[in-house]
């Protein structure tokens, strides 16, 4: 009897402990440490490297070029039309991917089985956070895309404090792409800059890009001229470009990264903060000149 009863007892540990087991496997979220990540977007790839995800990155697209580490991933093409079969083959844990109509390939991976986390391409600051958020939930790392997003918004407020306190808000003209492509109203570039303490002079136009007449800009005669591609000595050879208060002054800036100005995520105050540097010495310069 004695021996009938441990037995008992025994087999029921043994069920406990196997029910314990079950319940933990349904509990405990995945190690989404040990996954394997594709992106299709340099914005999205700065960010799973700021995160912490670098390491599980096994491919990007052929502009991912930030950081360093970035340049030796396995390389798909571009987000338009990337190599279908050498995502397949790469066999990733997560996808991630920026929502773009034009594109078609987000469905035909998810109706290859493949896990695609889609961020929507943000317009705005408040809309970077966002996204931010919403690739560390995709990775399981909520804190620490909190912690990026609080760190982004102190920084944020410490530009605009400086902007408050500027003598004057210079208009400007931001080229992002030749030809005479700019950023109108519905861009975070196009809110980045003016927290710096400019005003964007196609702030008018609804629209988070546009080519700009040469003679809409001429007329709008900006103080300062932002270029992401041309050399600042390039548009004193424009025709009537010499009117533009920006080319007789010499306030051209071309050596504040576009990939910084121009990308949706973290990367954006860096910029921020080299652009509002840089109008502060301008205006130091300006201001030393007029005194003498």
């Amino acid at each position: 009897m004695k021996k009938f009863v441990v037995g008992c007892l025994f087999l029921l540990l043994v069920l406990l402990g196997y029910q314990q087991y079950r319940l933990n496997r349904t509990v405990q979220a995945p190690d989404i440490g040990s996954q394997r990540f594709i992106s299709l977007s340099p914005t999205l790839t700065e960010i799973l490297f700021e995160l912490g995800a670098g390491e599980d990155v096994v491919a990007v697209t052929t502009y991912c070029v930030y950081p360093e580490q970035a340049k030796t991933k396995e390389k798909i093409g571009d987000f338009v039309n990337p190599n279908f079969e050498k995502m397949v083959g790469l066999k990733p844990g997560v996808i991630f991917a920026e929502t773009w109509s034009s594109s078609k390939i987000v469905s035909r991976l998810r109706d290859s089985g493949l896990n695609v986390k889609e961020v929507k391409s943000p317009r705005s600051i408040e809309e970077i956070y966002q996204a931010i958020l919403q690739v560390g939930e995709g990775l399981h790392k909520k804190s620490r895309a909190n912690e990026v997003v609080a760190d982004m918004k102190r920084r944020i407020e410490a530009i605009r404090a400086t902007a408050a306190r500027m003598k004057s808000h210079p208009s400007i003209y931001v080229e992002i792409d030749l030809p005479t492509w700019t950023v109108g109203r519905a861009s975070y570039t196009s809110e980045g800059i003016e927290l710096c303490g400019t005003r964007n002079i196609f702030n008018d136009v609804d629209k988070p890009a546009l080519q700009a007449s040469k003679e809409a800009i001429i007329e709008r005669n900006p103080d300062i001229i932002l270029t992401f591609d041309s050399n600042p000595e390039e548009y004193r050879k424009r025709p009537g470009w010499q009117k533009i208060s920006a080319i007789r002054k010499g306030w051209v800036i071309g050596d504040v990264g576009r990939n910084m100005l121009s990308h949706g995520n973290h990367r954006l105050v860096a910029g921020m903060e080299q652009l509002q540097a840089r109008l502060l010495e301008l205006q130091a310069r300006d201001s030393e000149i007029k005194t003498r």
